[in-house]
């Protein structure tokens, strides 16, 4: 008999936990998974899945734009029921994910999980033991360390939206950035892109991502090249960001969008 409760106990529940933990109980291993939010992790609950979702309408936007002549009319995205038709998508996502695992033979623990050792981890009181404990926490989104970032919202705040704001700051220019940028405004928003480089998406291939810039910037989003955000500043007028040689732009909402970093422990 062993002497741990589970052959195999992963701390956290996403894509690093529940691809590997159905397969190994279904092999005849004990697996238990420890989460502390909803099953699943980012991407089924307020990443790929969500964003998938509200790009949707997007899409077909761009469709009928390359058909005109074929089809007409203009196609106009109506904010509030897209993110309610989104919630409704992934709503059921944690328990069919969750369903999925427990008939595999995984053992879910819902709470933080801490450590006590290399073999132990303690949820609520209550003492776990694994003869091998796999760190798979994920990533959290990054914030920017100046005044006033208490200000800014995380691509979750974002997704969860019921009214879009008039004016959107989305601070970096990576692909989350360039993603929801495009999403907004879509859907109405003015959009300006405080750029930390003179490059977006600096890790691809840069003819394209020219083209997609330029088309970004024909469609009316703003961007502002090595704009050395400084500060957000709540203001009468909204949010005041501060930025290059004492410039500033007021905007109704700020998202940070400056990348994503490991969920420490």
């Amino acid at each position: 008999m062993s002497e741990y409760d589970f052959d195999v106990l992963y701390l956290g529940s996403g894509h690093g936990a529940f691809d590997g933990a159905g397969p190994l109980a279904a092999s005849g291993k004990k697996v238990g998974v420890i989460e502390s939010d909803m099953i699943g992790g980012t991407c089924p609950n307020y990443g790929c899945n969500a964003k998938i979702t509200l790009d949707t309408p997007v899409v077909l936007q761009r469709m009928a734009e390359r058909m005109q002549g074929i089809v007409s009319g203009s196609i106009t995205i109506n904010w509030s029921e897209l993110v309610a038709h989104k919630q409704a998508v992934i709503k059921p996502l944690p328990t069919n994910i969750g369903s999925n695992l427990k008939q595999t033979g995984v053992t879910i623990i819902h709470g933080h999980g801490k450590f006590i050792d290399p073999h132990s981890i303690t949820v609520a009181g209550k003492t776990y033991t694994a003869e091998n404990i796999v760190i798979a926490t994920g990533r959290r989104p990054h914030h920017l360390d100046i005044p006033g970032t208490e200000l800014a919202h995380d691509s979750r705040a974002f997704m969860d939206l019921k009214t879009l704001p008039k004016r959107i700051g989305i601070l970096g220019s990576g692909y989350i950035s360039m993603e929801f940028a495009t999403i907004a405004n879509a859907a109405g928003a003015e959009v300006s892109v405080f750029m930390h480089a003179d490059k977006a998406l600096r890790e691809f291939h840069q003819p394209f991502v020219k083209a997609v810039m330029a088309d970004m910037t024909k469609r009316g989003v703003k961007f502002i090249p090595s704009a050395d955000v400084q500060a957000l500043k709540q203001t009468a007028q909204g949010i005041a960001i501060q930025y290059g040689d004492h410039q500033e732009q007021q905007v109704d909402w700020v998202l940070d969008a400056t990348g994503r970093i490991p969920m420490m422990i």
